[in-house]
This record gives structure tokens, C-alpha cells and sequence, in this order.
């Protein structure tokens, strides 16, 4: 079948260099294609809606090729507020910034005929509910002829987070932003600012009494498909993250250190003499279900995941332990009815010894697990945050004080006009 020479709906389903390939391939249908005469390919469309997916043809240079527009994105963490571990969310003040020159063979005119900018139609994916929004740009002249566009935003919202909760109170988390594009992978590409750093305000942050926030962001590039477009539209998308890391001072000291003194309380059973093993029985039975309680107590603070944390792993633990002591006084008890109370008593002592030591060693390598695997990365966030800061006083040296006046005027003031941001100081 004969590809039409433009396809409103479906961008990506135009003649291109990024599927000349696949075009034999296509699937059309009368609903989701448009044919425009090829003499009419700059005029005006009529509804907002083919005035945004035009671009893509609009901007085919001579030879007929799409012209891929890089915009560099930077991220400023302004503010960050309640990590809600339950929830799996974070409250967050956020300053975006995408940078790109304007595409020579862009045009576009609006109601009053005058040349509009080029769109990249960032959005925020990740974000919940309505978040407080403030845009503005502005420009900065490369040539007679050529400029590069400035968008910024600031965004205060609460965005989405799927925590890992594998080393859960140890655990590092990656608070991102997920930045893509209405755009097609063929028509722009998402790159990370290297002139200008992305950052986080550690100064400002709310819950620094249970969280340790890093310096350093992380920029990673993905591609993403949309849920209301064809399948065989892929669009660019940028993950960006800060790190924190959990202080676990609290759950150690009411959570671990609680469920280690419960079960500290099954040696004393030891204390009560091998023919009354009923007592025995009973008072670690009472341990037992205090263990339970506890657990079912320490499930509020966690959503309901499907793995185990390092906290489920220790009381789970525990809990055996306090099993294996309530079995043991079993068989005791059943050495004494059966006339062996030489062998229970002598048998009770080196049980004694052996649950005194089992229970040291465990805890010994529980803490050089933790050490080994859950601290590995709070080690590779600070060794990250050294380079960062070291790349943050090269750039600081070779950047003069008005260009970084000017950045921090475009950062910190919403307000600002591009006349006061590009007047000479």
C-alpha cells in the first residue's frame, strides 16, 4: 500500500530516515492517517492538535530527512520534603531547565504571523496529582541568525517513587524524576547538561532527621513507548536522581534492640529445673507470641511488599530461635518422664551453651552482612559525591563570576525577565 506523505496522528509513520526500512511494513487505516498536498506542507493548520505533530514534517531539510534537535536538560532539587516510605512517594521543589538551538529549518508562525520557538513538549511523568507549575524562557544569541532557547520551570508537587526495600532500615533510594518527550526518538534527543551541573540543595531538606541526602545527581537515558500512541512510536526519556540514604538509628534502637532483649529472655527459662517443664514451656510460649505482636506492629511502618527487608530477615530470625528453645524444653521434659534426669541435666547445660554461642555468631554475621553488602552503596554514594564535588570546582575555575551570577539569577528567580538576565553587568 502507498505510505501517504504525511501522517498527522503518527509522526512516525512519515517517509524518514528512522524507518525507511519498516515503511513497506506499516499498518494504515483510514482513521489514523491524513494526506496533505505536498505544496500546502507549510500552511497553517487549522486545530491545535495537527499544529503540534506538524513539526515533524516541518522540519525536514532539503534531502527529506528529520532533523534530530539535542536538548540538554538540568535539574536543580530546590527543596525536598517527606520521603513516605508507606506510601512510596516524596514531596519535592524541583527547577528544570532544557536547553537546545533553534532548529534551522523549523517553521512556524502563530496567530499574528510572527516565527514561534521550536517545542521539545517536555513533561513530567512521574508526578502526582496537580502539581504548582511556573514556566518562562527566554534566549541567548549565537549569531545574527542563530540562537539557543532557554525553558525553565519549577515544579512543587509529589512525584512517585518505587522504593527498594531489600536493606530496609539500611537502604539508599534513588528519588527521581522521570522527564520525556511528546516528541518522537527520531524528531529530538535527551542529553545531560555538562556546561551547567544539576544539583540539590542539602540545606533545605525536611526530613533530615531520618534521611542523609546526597550532592551529587545522576542522569540516565531511556526510551519509552506511550500507552495512547502506536507501539512503534518510541520516545525519548530522561531519568534524573538524587540519593538518600536512611538513617536507621531509630529502628535499631526500638525495633532490633526490643526484639533482641525478647528473645535474650529465653536463656533465662534455663534458670528453671528440668522436671518442671511445664514452666518452661509456658514462659517461652509467652516469648513467642510477644515476638508475633511485635511483628505484626513493625508491618504498619512498610507497604505491603513481597521480599523480605533486613528487619523482616531479623525478627523472622529471632522467632525461630524462640521455637527452637520451646522444642528443646520438650525434649528435656521427655527425658525426665522416661527416668534419664542425669542425662537431661547434663544435656540441658551444653544445650545452654550452644544456644549462647549460636545466638552470638549469628548477630556477628548478621553486622558483617549488613557492613558487606547493605553499606556498600552509601560507600559508592560518597565516593560519587567526591567527584562531584571535585568536577564542581574545575567548572568554578574556569567559568567566570557573571556567567554564574546570571545562572543562579535564572535559577532562583521566576520572575526574571531574559532583558535582566542577558544585561551586561
Amino acid at each position: 500500500m502507498e505510505i501517504p506523505e504525511h501522517n498527522v496522528y503518527y509522526p512516525s509513520l512519515a517517509k524518514s530516515h528512522c524507518d525507511q526500512d519498516e515503511e513497506a511494513s506499516l499498518p494504515y487505516t483510514a482513521s489514523n492517517t491524513l494526506i496533505v498536498d505536498s505544496s500546502k506542507r507549510f500552511q497553517k493548520p487549522r486545530t491545535p492538535v495537527i499544529q503540534k505533530r506538524i513539526q515533524f514534517t516541518e522540519m525536514e531539510d532539503d534531502e527529506g530527512t528529520v532533523e534530530q534537535v539535542r536538548v540538554y536538560i538540568r535539574v536543580v532539587f530546590l527543596k525536598i520534603g517527606e520521603v513516605n516510605t508507606l506510601k512510596e512517594k516524596y514531596a519535592a521543589d524541583v527547577f528544570l531547565q532544557a536547553r537546545w538551538e533553534q532548529p534551522k529549518h523549523y517553521k512556524q508562525l502563530d496567530e499574528n504571523g510572527k516565527e514561534e520557538e521550536w517545542d521539545p513538549q517536555l513533561q513530567i511523568e512521574n508526578v502526582l496529582g496537580d502539581a504548582k507549575e511556573e514556566e518562562w524562557r527566554y534566549k541567548e544569541a549565537i549569531s545574527p541568525d542563530h540562537f539557543r532557547v532557554f525553558e525553565c520551570r519549577r515544579i512543587k508537587g509529589v512525584f512517585v517513587e518505587n522504593l527498594e526495600l531489600q536493606h530496609f532500615p539500611f537502604d539508599t533510594q534513588d528519588l527521581s524524576l522521570t522527564i520525556s518527550s511528546e516528541l518522537t526518538e527520531c524528531e529530538v534527543d535527551l542529553l545531560e547538561d555538562k556546561e551547567e551541573l544539576s544539583s540539590v540543595n542539602k540545606q533545605s531538606f525536611v526530613d533530615e532527621q531520618e534521611w542523609a541526602l546526597f550532592e551529587h545527581v545522576e542522569m540516565f537515558p531511556k526510551v519509552s513507548v506511550k500507552e495512547y500512541t502506536s507501539s512503534r512510536e518510541r520516545h525519548p526519556t530522561m531519568m534524573v536522581m538524587c540519593h538518600a540514604a536512611r538513617r536507621p538509628g531509630f529502628f535499631v534502637w526500638n525495633i532490633f534492640l526490643t526484639m533482641m532483649l525478647i528473645t535474650l529472655l529465653a536463656f533465662t527459662t534455663f534458670a528453671i529445673g528440668v522436671t518442671l517443664t511445664q514452666n518452661r514451656l509456658q514462659l517461652s510460649f509467652t516469648l513467642v507470641l510477644t515476638g508475633v505482636a511485635f511483628k505484626f506492629v513493625v508491618n504498619q511502618s512498610l507497604p505491603r511488599i513481597s521480599y523480605l527487608t533486613y528487619m523482616d530477615k531479623y525478627i523472622l530470625s529471632s522467632m525461630v530461635y524462640l521455637c527452637l528453645v520451646c522444642v528443646w524444653h520438650s525434649v528435656i521434659g521427655r527425658l525426665h518422664e522416661i527416668g534419664h534426669d542425669d542425662w537431661a541435666m547434663d544435656y540441658d547445660w551444653k544445650a545452654l551453651l550452644c544456644f549462647v554461642c549460636t545466638y552470638v555468631s549469628f548477630h556477628l554475621g548478621f553486622s558483617a552482612w549488613i557492613y558487606k553488602y547493605a553499606w556498600r552503596r552509601r560507600r559508592l554514594m560518597e565516593k560519587k559525591d567526591e567527584a562531584y564535588r571535585d568536577k564542581v570546582k574545575m567548572i568554578c575555575r574556569e567559568e567566570s563570576a557573571t556567567l554564574l551570577k546570571r545562572r543562579r539569577m535564572s535559577a532562583w528567580s521566576p520572575a526574571v525577565t531574559m532583558k535582566n538576565v542577558l544585561q551586561p553587568t
